[in-house]
């Protein structure tokens, strides 16, 4: 009784070989896949073949196994090509530091829920934080997803859940008291002229023909000087970048920066701008504090399309908007760690202390879930004052 030809398969007794052949679905002829299995039954060689034909079926031209580091330098530059210049440095610092040391020459379909578990206890030998290595392992995720949405692979190869690394939530956002001093850093002409004195660095003492005796030459600004009031004048024209940032919770260095006058509507009170980094649009409403700075800036922005410039009409650089902020925050005796960015989580923090609801601070924020939201969920200092308040009025005893 002869075996019934199956198309695409071919089977040598002798050598246990099994040769597997068959088009692509969906590409009319025009992709073609070979595939060889050595030293194989042929139930083996069978299971194997339906496998391959099932690959075939879903139209995946699948080009043949690549290790990580193949695919990243073959295809990273397309996936990132639509991310913000920032999370690209942070994707790219992640891959190269980490991603590639551990799983560089692993081939895709190699890198499984336990590797990816071991890949995490190696991160924690190496002190890494828990954000960065939970930001590890979203990267490398993100890199097989996308393996798998280029027809790469077959399929995602992480099957079980993969366990994640327990984060303290940051408290970086502004108290009251570090609110009032930080914008009260921009109304304090005395305390900026200090700090530029006691920052101030005197050149060397030097003899001079000209002068006929030794002289100072060169030195740091002077904080009664006539520059160091000018300073002071294009310091406190940034409050009011820094009062939108904290009444928006726009991202400083992207959507706020970035801001333009086609996203502010004064007349109905909303600001409405499509964030650089989800893509979604913040429905953002404008506070009485909000509008007071947009007014000062609309006086000043006249002929330009962007909401946030100097005196000179041009748009504020990130490195003034950084000086400015690194002062206030010297002034204010904020010593610990704050960015611009924690402006963003003062913003929903204050939201969520008032019991603004979680969908409308993502809809503000412009996230894309409740959940991103969920961080800012804390009680505030009030409401834990009203816990023990509680507590005094209904005694033991």
């Amino acid at each position: 009784m002869t075996r019934k030809q199956l198309p695409g398969f071919s089977y040598d007794a002798k050598r246990r070989r099994a040769i597997f052949d068959g088009f692509v679905r969906g590409t009319k002829g025009k992709v073609r896949r070979q595939k060889t299995i050595e030293n194989a039954t042929r139930d083996q060689a069978l299971k194997a073949w339906k496998a391959f034909r099932d690959d075939l079926a879903t139209g995946r031209a699948i080009e043949g196994p690549l290790t990580l580091e193949q695919f990243v330098e073959r295809y990273y530059g397309l996936v990132a090509a639509s991310h913000t210049a920032g999370t690209r440095k942070t994707q790219g610092m992640i891959i190269k530091n980490h991603l590639l040391r551990y799983f560089g020459e692993a081939e895709l379909t190699a890198i499984t829920t336990i590797r990816v578990t071991d890949f995490m206890a190696d991160m924690r030998a190496r002190n890494c934080s828990p954000s960065y290595i939970n930001d590890a392992v979203r990267v490398l995720k993100m890199l097989l997803r996308q393996a798998v949405k280029r027809d790469v692979i077959a399929e995602y190869p992480i099957k079980k859940k993969t366990p994640k690394e327990k984060e303290v939530p940051l408290r970086l956002e502004l108290k009251v008291d570090e609110r009032a001093r930080f914008f009260g850093a921009f109304e304090d002409e005395a305390a900026f002229r200090g700090h530029i004195d006691a920052g101030r660095t005197l050149g060397p003492v030097q003899p001079s023909t000209h002068f006929q005796g030794e002289r100072r030459f060169g030195g740091g600004m002077r904080g009664d000087s006539k520059a160091a009031t000018a300073y002071w004048d294009r310091f406190r024209e940034l409050r009011d970048f820094f009062v939108v940032a904290v009444e928006t919770g726009l991202r400083a260095w992207s959507d706020l920066r970035d801001l333009k006058w086609s996203s502010v509507d004064l007349s109905i009170g909303f600001i409405r701008v499509v964030m650089q980094k989800t893509g979604r649009e913040a429905e953002i409403p404008i506070s009485t504090a909000c509008r007071d700075a947009l007014r000062r800036c609309r006086a000043k922005a006249i002929g330009s399309i962007y909401v946030f410039v100097g005196s000179d009409g041009r748009r504020s650089s990130a490195s003034r908007i950084r000086r400015a902020f690194s002062i206030a925050k010297e002034l204010a005796g904020i010593t610990r760690r704050f960015r611009p960015h924690d402006l963003r989580h003062t913003f929903g923090c204050r939201l969520a202390s008032k019991s603004v609801g979680l969908q409308i601070i993502a809809k503000a924020l412009g996230h894309t879930t409740t959940r991103m939201a969920e961080r800012y969920a804390r009680p505030s200092e009030e409401a834990m004052r009203m816990v023990v308040a509680a507590l005094d009025a209904d005694p033991l005893a």
